[in-house]
């Protein structure tokens, strides 16, 4: 059965990465019919009668379109990341609070860190990608002496983070057995977390929006990981218990996931609506120009991010017989996970690219597969 289930992730990891290649290389031959759809509706939403320079925008639109693949892969790639990152928080909020409860489930967060040095790995590489022009994920445009020293800034910061965090998840998660030792590493860690993670939400997704600054966003990124990673350990943690792996899942852990991931998705609100009142409290124009532009070319995304990542767990975790209830718990989980995903590639995805499409889709599948994949490996072995 194991060896079935293996067949069948590898081979939706080929599935993926087939379409991956094949929407990469749709992207690099753009038919000119579909440049011109793009400047068309440019135009509309500029309320410039669909009178156009198309010179000026042709080579704009054909560099976006060639990037959109590299940019969902990214996204997809930056999902995951937060997910394992979001479960060593949670893990490390476990040995610092010496709970006692979570004993059980340190297995389950285990296998969710163990694709954070494949995932940080594939961010450094699409970062060289991008230096030696094969993607414009991160706008190079010249290659002067300011870009590249940037950029290596980039690159440095990067490589000390992602090497920081693996020489921690050894130390917490395998080659340390004394629980006050991993207690001890777990508190270097969140010193060290807290020092670096700034410099990486600025880097990674921050740096998509040049026209805003925001001074709680890491906070905002933390929140959002932590959902995250609670989120897909509770949905593992019911699977496994159904298919009779983790029997020593009982009702106390999924009351306790359960009140964990209501006080999650209300950090997330809380540092959403944070972030916009600071912003319109002290009105910045740059700033506010963001957020105007965002509520009138997404509104529809912006209330549905609202609705799936808050309205909904609030809703359903407000009552405690339903935190009982592993069917609504589950339900949850797949919820939020998603709607966090949207929220991730509302982050990232600049406002005028054409919604989500089948480079998502592929660069999804690939990247998830992968995960999976490395998840059932470090079960297995354990």
């Amino acid at each position: 059965m194991n060896k079935l289930k293996k067949r069948k992730l590898i081979l939706i990891f080929i599935i993926g990465l087939l379409l991956m290649l094949i929407t990469i290389y749709k992207k690099s031959y753009i038919h000119e019919y579909e440049i011109i759809q793009l400047i068309d509706g440019l135009s509309l939403k500029l309320k410039k009668n669909n009178i156009y320079d198309y010179n000026n925008f042709k080579y704009n639109f054909i560099k976006k379109i060639c990037n959109k693949p590299w940019l969902a892969l990214y996204t997809s790639n930056i999902y995951f990341v937060n997910i394992s990152l979001g479960g060593l928080l949670f893990l490390i909020i476990q040995y610092i609070s010496k709970s006692k409860w979570s004993l059980g489930l340190i297995k389950i967060m285990e296998s969710i860190i163990s694709f954070f040095p494949f995932g940080g790995m594939n961010i450094l590489i699409l970062i060289i990608l991008n230096y030696l022009g094969i993607n414009n994920i991160f706008y190079l445009k010249i290659l002067n002496k300011k870009n590249i020293i940037s950029f290596m800034k980039k690159w440095i910061i990067s490589f000390l983070y992602i090497n920081g965090i693996n020489f921690f998840i050894k130390r917490i998660c395998e080659k340390e057995k004394d629980l006050k030792k991993k207690r001890k590493y777990s508190v270097l860690f969140v010193i060290f977390f807290s020092l670096i993670f700034p410099f990486i939400g600025w880097n990674w997704i921050m740096f998509f929006h040049l026209d805003w600054i925001s001074t709680i966003f890491n906070w905002y990124l933390i929140g959002t990981n932590l959902v995250l990673g609670i989120s897909l350990i509770s949905l593992l943690s019911i699977c496994l218990n159904k298919k009779k792996v983790f029997l020593n899942f009982k009702k106390k852990h999924l009351h306790n996931l359960s009140n964990y991931l209501f006080s999650a998705s209300f950090l997330w609100c809380y540092f959403l609506f944070a972030q916009f009142l600071l912003i319109w409290y002290s009105k910045i124009p740059e700033e506010t120009l963001y957020y105007s532009n965002k509520i009138l070319n997404l509104k529809n995304l912006e209330i549905l991010l609202i609705i799936i990542n808050f309205i909904i767990p609030f809703l359903c975790l407000i009552n405690n017989k339903l935190k009982q209830n592993k069917k609504i718990i589950r339900f949850l989980c797949l919820n939020i996970l998603i709607g966090n995903y949207l929220n991730i590639y509302n982050l990232i995805t600049s406002e005028n690219m054409s919604g989500l499409g089948m480079e998502e889709i592929s660069s999804f599948i690939f990247i998830g597969s992968l995960f999976l994949i490395k998840l059932k490996n470090f079960l297995i072995k354990k």
